[in-house]
């Protein structure tokens, strides 16, 4: 079988003799031969079929197949979300965009109404603009009775 694997084993001494036994395989030895034999040849017909052209058409023919594929199972179930009035894939990230965008306008209003209140109180009304110099007519102050 696999000469190389042929050996003879001394035994410890059993009742006070030496017992000698021939060990025909080791079994994990011949296996792993076996293995790496196996690897090698499968490595080389392997390297052989992926580097032909046919073996390229075909990969290609693969993966075009599971494209289309996907296409179809995704394209058939928007229509059944659809049928059943549910939101796809789609419209959720849509409709996550605009709440992302909503969030970020919220957070910016919110900044400016602290600084705007934070102004107030540090000093006084945080004014843009002219100053306002137009006094109220006379008869507002009497409530807009006049004198009759």
């Amino acid at each position: 079988m696999f000469p190389s694997l042929r050996r003879t084993i001394v035994l410890p001494r059993s009742q006070g003799r030496r017992v000698l036994a021939n060990e025909e395989s080791d079994p994990g030895a011949a296996f792993r031969d076996l293995v790496t034999q196996w690897e090698r040849n499968f490595n080389a017909f392997a390297n052989q079929v992926m580097g032909s052209e046919s073996f390229s058409r075909a990969m290609q023919g693969a993966q075009k197949a599971q494209l289309t594929v996907q296409q179809a199972v995704s394209d058939a179930m928007q229509r059944h979300l659809t049928a059943m009035n549910m939101p796809t894939r789609e419209d959720v990230i849509r409709i996550s965009e605009k709440v992302h965008e909503i969030d970020r306008r919220l957070a910016r209003i919110e900044s400016l109404l602290e600084a705007s209140t934070a102004n107030r109180e540090a000093g006084g009304v945080a004014r843009s603009g002219p100053a306002r110099t137009k006094q109220p007519p006379a008869d507002y102050s009497t409530g807009g009775k006049g004198n009759g």
